[in-house]
């Protein structure tokens, strides 16, 4: 693999990171206005300079529990296709470069359990981090339902 720029976040007490090129900007914890019949993990939406971001609380999404909101808690806002979605993360720690021998596939286990969202996993300093693609976290349905519902065309 080659090299990768990575935004390194916490999910509680697991190490993730996203390629930096997926990540819009970062910003501090806002108030989240909650829609109605949303799914569990869509926490809501924010008002981010005049535009309605919505927010997947990744916790939520991936079954790791609830997400205390804290000073070090921040929302990863990403652009997917012509819409922003906002990603609840306890906290972003670091940008980190990985060499590409410091990357690996995700491995045969957890390719079973189909999870496309993980790019690969980056070993650094004997620590593992996965590192995820933000682009695939969510289906084209749930796409088409939160930007059909809240409008977060650019």
């Amino acid at each position: 693999m080659n090299e990768m720029q990575v935004v390194l976040f916490s999910l509680n007490e697991i190490a993730c990171g996203t390629d930096s090129s997926q990540v819009h900007e970062i910003v501090k914890f806002q108030e989240i206005s909650r829609v109605p019949n949303m799914p569990r993990f869509i926490e809501g939406i924010i008002n981010l300079r005049g535009k309605v971001v919505p927010i997947v609380n990744l916790n939520r999404r991936f079954e790791l529990g609830e997400t205390p909101v804290t000073k070090k808690t921040k929302i990863i806002i990403t652009r997917i296709n012509e819409s922003f979605i906002g990603y609840l993360v306890n906290e972003v720690s670091e940008i980190a470069k990985f060499p590409g021998k410091d990357l690996e596939e995700p491995s045969e286990i957890l390719r079973k359990i189909n999870n496309t969202y993980i790019k690969c996993v980056g070993i650094k300093e004997e620590k593992i981090t996965i590192i995820l693609d933000l682009a695939a976290i969510l289906s084209d349905n749930e796409l088409e339902m939160i930007n059909g519902s809240t409008l977060v065309t650019v």
